[in-house]
């Protein structure tokens, strides 16, 4: 199974735009979701601050 991260990047509850970053498992995704959000990173900086981040770990079969 491929394990990734999603991020959604929102506004006015509006999908403004998404980005998904591999990971190698499931510890690991939850890892880099916890220090992208939780950090100033790239991904919490992308946008203004009036920009929410959602962001799950999933696990496809692909």
């Amino acid at each position: 199974m491929k394990t990734v991260l999603i991020i959604a990047y929102l506004l006015g509850g509006q999908v403004i735009d998404t980005e998904t970053l591999d990971a190698t498992d499931m510890d690991a995704c939850k890892l880099t979701k916890q220090m992208a959000l939780g950090e100033n990173t790239p991904v919490t900086t992308r946008y203004g601050a009036n920009v929410k981040i959602s962001a799950e770990c999933k696990q496809s079969r692909v």
